[in-house]
């Protein structure tokens, strides 16, 4: 039986007792007023009273005795049915404390669990964001046209608000609406689209962009997760974050937690736009002011 029906069954058993024990009550004020009637009636009786007089009141004890024995039993099998009651209601009783106990114990366990799930999870972050700068530095170290460069050529490179990090397969439904829009609303955008041209150095372009962007724009997919580019733009924004140059806004298209915790805790872990509820132009519209 749940909580809850024990909880139902003592409250109902309660509301039996107090009326079985107001049943006792009335029957015990009922006694007493045979009993008070019957000393009446004795004290009525004197030696001038007539035969037939005293014939008539003497029936009339006889008919009190009579119900107080009434009276008497009624009262017995009402203790009797209070006794059974209670010992139901201790048994209830008995049961709902083991229940409640139990139920603690799952909580106990329950947030037990999760608090090391976040513990777990916060390992997890930390380990992944260890692991992607060490990765991250040993790129750049290798890499003759790496962010090192992007930053020394700083001064001649134009400035940007925003970089938008993408998957391909992602610009037609979402990323290049939302990357001209930006525009539209005078927002400087390092997007593959406008900046690039004919014969530029990918890596290179990529690098000056992610270092001279104020914010760095994630928009993950399920396209996103599967490129190698997509993961050296998100390691060299994520770098970035971390020195304190940078901040990165995440943004989920077609994509649920689960995936993104699968592929990134780090990034799980920061609050997200999200185009299954937001339109490009309120995304857009929020990242405006927060420019400002």
């Amino acid at each position: 039986m749940s909580i809850s029906s024990n909880r139902t069954a003592i409250s109902r058993i309660q509301r039996e007792l107090a009326d079985l024990r107001k049943k006792i009550a009335d029957e015990s004020k009922k006694e007493a007023q045979l009993l008070s009637s019957i000393n009446q009636l004795q004290r009525s009786i004197t030696s001038s009273t007539s035969p037939s007089t005293v014939s008539s009141k003497m029936s009339q004890i006889a008919r009190n005795t009579s119900d107080i024995s009434k009276c008497n039993a009624k009262n017995a099998e009402l203790s009797k049915k209070i006794a059974d009651k209670t010992a139901e209601l201790h048994r209830y009783e008995t049961q709902l404390t083991k229940d409640e106990e139990s139920e603690r114990k799952k909580l106990e366990i329950a947030q037990k669990k999760r608090e090391k799930e976040q513990q777990d999870l916060q390992k997890k972050i930390k380990e992944e964001m260890d692991s992607q700068i060490r990765t991250l530095h040993s790129r750049m170290l290798s890499s003759k046209t790496g962010i090192h460069d992007a930053i020394n050529d700083e001064d001649e490179s134009p400035q940007y608000d925003v970089f938008i990090s993408h998957a391909s397969e992602d610009k037609d439904l979402f990323v290049r609406p939302f990357a001209e829009y930006l525009k539209s609303q005078g927002v400087k955008v390092w997007y593959d689209e406008f900046s690039l041209a004919w014969g530029d150095s990918l890596r290179k372009k990529i690098d000056k962009g992610l270092a001279n962007s104020r914010f760095g724009i994630v928009v993950i997919s399920k396209n996103f997760i599967k490129k190698q580019w997509t993961e050296y733009e998100l390691n060299g924004l994520i770098a970035s974050e971390i020195e304190g140059t940078k901040r990165v806004l995440p943004i989920w298209h077609e994509i649920s937690k689960s995936e993104v915790i699968k592929f990134s805790p780090s990034l799980a872990d920061k609050v997200a736009m999200n185009t299954a509820i937001q339109t490009y132009e309120e995304i857009a519209d929020q990242l405006v002011t927060l420019l400002r």
